[in-house]
């Protein structure tokens, strides 16, 4: 299911679970790692609107644990 989906079902007022977030976090922090190591961030590579629009739609679409919630918190100090 992709996050198109998943918004879709939270606009509705359903919430999927924290456990489908992890595969999706492991992405961003993925992404975002290797963008902050090529410096991307900083050169303009890296579009900071739409991978801060993915976060703020995974953190709209799951219930999220503490743990998961920090590592949100992490990605987005990655794009700032």
């Amino acid at each position: 299911m992709s996050l198109t989906s998943r918004q879709t079902a939270a606009q509705r007022g359903g919430r999927l679970p924290a456990r489908f977030a992890d595969s999706h976090l492991q992405h961003l922090e993925s992404v975002l790692g290797y963008a902050t190591r090529k410096r991307a961030t900083q050169s303009g590579e890296l579009d900071h609107v739409y991978w801060e629009r993915r976060i703020r739609a995974l953190e709209d679409t799951h219930h999220l644990v503490e743990s998961q919630r920090s590592r949100i918190a992490k990605l987005l100090g990655m794009l700032r």
